[in-house]
């Protein structure tokens, strides 16, 4: 039977490969969605239901800074590859965080975002939205479990 600090290792890997393959899911889910599911289709018909000429300047600024802020997005979701290999309290608040704001910084706009994917597109195409949302809320919430129950990070 192994010791309690055997223990606590086997718990700390296990939550730091969950932690890592889970966001390295949610940065390919993200990935789809960011250069698949929006493109200058749906932005310009986001800008057009707002009154807003949807020249080919405005759709392009609006594309490139949102994507430009979902690239930051998926390097921090990939972040989460070193937890396979060292589990960081650092490392634990960071992605906490990145999964938190990245649920609702895509809450904030999601509702435009949807009505005009399903309008250009179809519903299908807004899963990987809803996927990343749901994935992120549920692994903060998973962590923030852990860190209460544990009183410490990654199961220790």
């Amino acid at each position: 039977m192994p010791t309690t600090e055997q223990e606590k290792k086997l718990r700390a890997k296990k939550s730091g490969r969950f932690i890592a393959y889970s966001s390295v899911t949610l940065a390919i889910i993200y990935a789809i969605y960011l250069f698949v599911s929006l493109d200058n289709s749906v932005v310009a018909d986001i800008l057009t239901s707002h009154h807003i000429d949807a020249t080919k300047n405005a759709v392009g600024n609006f594309i490139n800074s949102y994507r430009l802020t979902g690239i930051m997005y998926l390097i921090a979701y990939m972040c989460g590859l070193i937890a396979i290999w060292n589990q960081h309290t650092y490392l634990w608040w960071f992605l906490f965080a990145v999964y938190i704001s990245q649920a609702f910084y895509t809450a904030v706009n999601a509702g435009v975002i949807i009505q005009s994917i399903n309008h250009v597109k179809s519903g299908f195409m807004t899963l990987p939205l809803w996927i990343t949302i749901i994935g992120s809320l549920a692994l903060a919430v998973y962590m923030l479990v852990i860190s209460i129950k544990r009183k410490s990070t990654f199961n220790r």
